[in-house]
This record gives C-alpha cells, structure tokens and sequence, in this order.
C-alpha cells in the first residue's frame, strides 16, 4: 500500500489548474502518466522503503476535476488515503476477486481492478463526467482517481472511491 500512497501523494500534490471544460483529448484512454519510484528517490519522488516501482495516473485532469466536482479538498483527500494507518484491507476479497481497502476515517474505498474493468470503466468516463457536471446531487457512486501500481513486471490496477455510496447500494 504504500506505493499507492506515494503514487496518490505525488499525483494530488502536483495538481495544475483546474477547469470544467475539459478537452476531448483529456478523456482518451491513453491519457495516462507514468512516473517511475526508485527506493532512493529521483528528481520528481521522494526516497521511500519500498522497492523500485512505476506508478500511472489515467486520465490525471478528469479525476482531479472531478474531484473539485464533489467538493472534495485536495489536503484531506491526500490525508485520509496517505496518512500513517490510512488504509486497511477488508478481511475477504467480493465476488469478483477484487480486494478492497478502507480509509481509517471511512470515507474513501479502494479496490483493485482487472484490465478489462478499466478498459470499461475508461469508456465510460466521459459519459459519467458529462452526468456529474450536469447533475450536482446525483446518487451515482463517486469516483476520485484510477491508479496503476507496476511492481516487477505486475500490474496492480486500483479505483478510488466514495465509500459511503457502496454501503447505501449493499443495503438495498
């Protein structure tokens, strides 16, 4: 995990400006970024304990916008997932094999994705965009950021999430 907090650490902490209308380009499945994390640090990352790893960020400006859609503040996003004892990982993976993780504060979800729930997910990104900036109340599950963690040759794919939108949904 804590790759992913580096990786979400670096990507919040270098936000650009933010703007509503966003480029068709913005939306394009190849818009992604990656940054290699070697354990000594580099130019653009810090040092850390963990071993040499690659991080991509999908779709860095729709996310980040996105999250300014949902009110969301850059400094407690980046506490509640990255923060000491931040995370902890549910006891049993769902139906789907994917393994969910759980901010201490219970307000944000991660959960691991397979390549082809990407491919999808990245299709319909635009779509859920359109649907957010249109509807400031909608009840669909909030989506802040999709993240790729590369660990020797693996690729650990990961969606964050609003997790009180999944609580409602399981109690229905």
């Amino acid at each position: 995990m804590l790759n992913l907090q580096l990786g979400i650490r670096h990507a919040v902490g270098k936000q650009g400006p933010i703007t509503l209308d966003l480029k068709s380009s913005a939306f394009d499945p190849k818009e992604k970024v990656w940054t290699r994390f070697p354990p000594e640090g580099s130019k653009y990352t810090p040092p850390h304990s963990s071993c040499d790893f690659r991080w991509k960020d999908y779709c860095p400006q729709v996310f980040r916008t996105l999250r300014k859609l949902f009110k969301v503040d850059a400094a407690d996003y980046m506490l509640s997932l990255c923060g000491d004892q931040a995370l902890r990982e549910l006891s049993s993976p769902g139906k789907s094999g994917s393994f969910f993780y759980l901010t201490s504060n219970d307000q944000y979800m991660i959960k691991t994705m397979k390549k082809a729930e990407v491919k999808i997910f990245l299709k319909m990104l635009r779509a859920y965009y359109n649907h957010v900036r249109s509807f400031e109340n909608t009840l669909v599950t909030k989506f802040f950021g999709l993240h790729c963690v590369k660990l020797s040759g693996a690729n650990q794919k990961k969606v964050v999430q609003d997790k009180a939108r999944v609580e409602h949904a399981n109690k229905s």
